[in-house]
Formats: C-alpha cells, sequence, structure tokens
C-alpha cells in the first residue's frame, strides 16, 4: 500500500495495512544530514534568500524536502502555500525583515530560519492604516502544484496554513494581543476577521492544486491550559476555526488542528468542530489514550512521541514511547504516527530515525503490542 492510499484509510477512521508516518516538519539541520550535504543544498538555504521570491531556490528546497520524505518513508508530506511572485521582504538596518503580516523576524543561524522578533503595529493605528496581502496573488500555488506533481500518488499531501489566532498573537506580539483583547477588542476581532477570510481563499487554492487534506499550525494553549481564557475561544477563536474547516469541507477534505499545550479544557468544543488533533501534547498531560477511548471514533488522531524524549530520551526510551503511542492510538485506526511537534534542532536524529523505525516495525495491522 502507497502512502497516499495509506493516509486516506487513517483520514477515514479506517485500519491501512499499517500506521501512517509523517512530520509537520523537519528543521534544515537533520534534512541535511538525511539528504547529505551539497553546494546546492548550502545554497538554497542561505539567510539572505529566504526574504523573497526565487522559484529556482525553491524548487531546491522542495526538491530536499520530498527526497528526504521518500528517504525516510513518510506517508505524507506538508506543503504551504509560496509567497508570491514579485514578493519582497523588506529589510531592516538590523538585519531583520518585515514578512506580509507585519511581523519583524530575526534570523536564528542555528536553526537557520527566521522567527518573529517584534511587530510594526504598534498602536491601533499602526494595523487599520495596514494593507493586508492578496491570498489568490499569482505565485501562491508554486508549491503545492510542484509538489502534488512530483510525488503524484506515492504520497499525500497536506496543505498547510496558519491559524488566526497564532497569526495576530504573533502580528500584534503577546503583550499588545492581550491588552487589545481587553481595550481595544475591536482591533483582535477585525485582524482574526481579515486572516480568517484570507486562509479561506489559501484552503480552496491549496485543495484546487493538489492538497487532499487541510492541517492548521498554530498553538492554542500552553502547558497549564489555554493561552487566554477559555471564553475567548468559544466567543471569538471557534467561529472562526469552523469558517476555515467548512472551507475545507465544501472542497472534500478534512481539517486537522495542531496545538501543544494542555488541550483539556477545549477538547470538547475542538471535538466537534474539527476531524483531527495533531499534537496531543504528552509533556502537557495530554493522554492520547484517553482521547483516543472518547473520540476515537470521529477524530483523527496525530502525534503524540514527545519531543522531549526526542531531544533528551534515549534509544530504549523512544522505543518504549513509540510502541505505547502505538498501542494507545492506532488499533481501529484513525492513527498517523508522529512526534508530538517536530523534528527540531535540538532533538537528537537518531532518535527520531528510531521513532520511524519502530512505527514501521510494530504499527502493521492488526496492531498486537
Amino acid at each position: 500500500m502507497k502512502g497516499r492510499e495509506r493516509s486516506l484509510k487513517a483520514l477515514d477512521l479506517n485500519e491501512p495495512d499499517r500506521v501512517p508516518i509523517t512530520e509537520l516538519s523537519i528543521d534544515l539541520t537533520h534534512l541535511e544530514k538525511i539528504y547529505g550535504e551539497t553546494t546546492s543544498v548550502k545554497d538554497a538555504f542561505k539567510s539572505d534568500v529566504q526574504s523573497f521570491s526565487d522559484r529556482r531556490i525553491e524548487k531546491l528546497r522542495l526538491d530536499m524536502k520530498v527526497e528526504c520524505y521518500r528517504k525516510l518513508g513518510f506517508d505524507l508530506i506538508t506543503c504551504s502555500p509560496s509567497p508570491p511572485d514579485d514578493y519582497r521582504s523588506k529589510r531592516n538596518e538590523d538585519g531583520t525583515i518585515i514578512d506580509e503580516l507585519g511581523r519583524i523576524l530575526i534570523y536564528d543561524a542555528r536553526c537557520k530560519t527566521w522567527i518573529p522578533y517584534r511587530s510594526i503595529f504598534n498602536t491601533p493605528e499602526d494595523f487599520e492604516r495596514y494593507e493586508f496581502p492578496e491570498a489568490q496573488a499569482p505565485g501562491r500555488t508554486f508549491a503545492i502544484e510542484y509538489v502534488s506533481e512530483k510525488v503524484g500518488e506515492e504520497l499525500l499531501v497536506a496543505g498547510v496554513i496558519r491559524d488566526p489566532f497564532a497569526s495576530v498573537w504573533e502580528m500584534f506580539t503577546p503583550i499588545n494581543f492581550v491588552r487589545w483583547m481587553y481595550y481595544e477588542p475591536r482591533i483582535i476581532d477585525e485582524a482574526m476577521k481579515r486572516l480568517t477570510e484570507f486562509n479561506v481563499k489559501i484552503i480552496e487554492l491549496l485543495v484546487d492544486y493538489g492538497a487532499e487534506l487541510i492541517i492548521s499550525t498554530g498553538d492554542y494553549c500552553e502547558k497549564k491550559g489555554t493561552m487566554v481564557p477559555v471564553r475567548f475561544f468559544k466567543e471569538k477563536v471557534f467561529p472562526n476555526l469552523r469558517k476555515q474547516v467548512n472551507a475545507a469541507h465544501r472542497k472534500g477534505v478534512k481539517f486537522i488542528k495542531h496545538t501543544d499545550g494542555n488541550i483539556n479544557p477545549i477538547l470538547e468544543e475542538l471535538s466537534g468542530i474539527v476531524d483531527g488533533l495533531h499534537s496531543l501534547d504528552p509533556s502537557a498531560g495530554v493522554d492520547i489514550g484517553s482521547v483516543k477511548e472518547k473520540y476515537g471514533d470521529k477524530l483523527v488522531l496525530m502525534g503524540n512521541v514527545s519531543v522531549d524524549t526526542l531531544s533528551r530520551g534515549s534509544r530504549e526510551d523512544v522505543v518504549r514511547e513509540t510502541k505505547e503511542c502505538i498501542r494507545k492510538a492506532s488499533p481501529g485506526g484513525g492513527h498517523i504516527l508522529s512526534s508530538s511537534n517536530s523534528w527540531y534542532t535540538d532533538a537528537k536524529l537518531e532518535n527520531c530515525l528510531t521513532m520511524v523505525e519502530i512505527g514501521k516495525r510494530y504499527g502493521k495491522y492488526p496492531i498486537s503490542i
């Protein structure tokens, strides 16, 4: 059974020949080791070419990702929308850049990526004057078209979007987000509304050009619970989330929500909106077995080998935790094995590869561990 078929079976809450395996993302430090360092790879990931559209460079990056996912024997590959054809970020004198959403990003040389640093939105008026990016700008579908054609029927392609709550949290910075949530709620409402409209258009584009699943990234929770009061999620976040899920459903695909942290306070509400959940963060007290028992008849579960174990544990720890994850979540189908977040730079690659090895060995149906 090929990865695409295997993944589709799991998404339909059925048992394929074995549990599908994937990762939302793999940091460049690991991709280079899996792929093998070459001059072209190094050129493709220089920081000074990540802030503007260059389709030749983008192809090199996508080729590298596809080849690594193939080498790992993954069943599903993720793909985000591309920047527009004419995209060029503003570069500041201190070396930071400003992206399409007004986030000021700084380059992390160790992880070889840009990360949120500050924001151009210091007052509500800054947002009111801001011109939002165009979702349907020429070039948005470059990556999804390229990856879909490259993998064909081999892997399932999942289109990735960024949750409006997370985007606004980063656009405004956490301090301003919380302040304006109470004192300028219209600004928060309008930003989330516009980003939801943006995402609905992106979802339609991604599916039209090859995506067979939508995954929404961006956290709702941290270790102790939700990042803002539960009431805010019920009144503001979930109505917008539902609009995005409905957009995916109109296109005939399912919608999986990623969030780290302790989702237990909002798990019941989420289960009535999305088709699946990713992370199910064990380090925050989320037990994938309990979620499976209660919601396994309607939710696809994606996870949840702890990234803490992948970064600090031994091989034996990874073997034990991966087997336990399969034992709890895989019977009956509807489970996609992955880490509880991603293969980030601090994770030990040998541990990540062990998770895949054990998943393939013990994830064969019927599950017998």
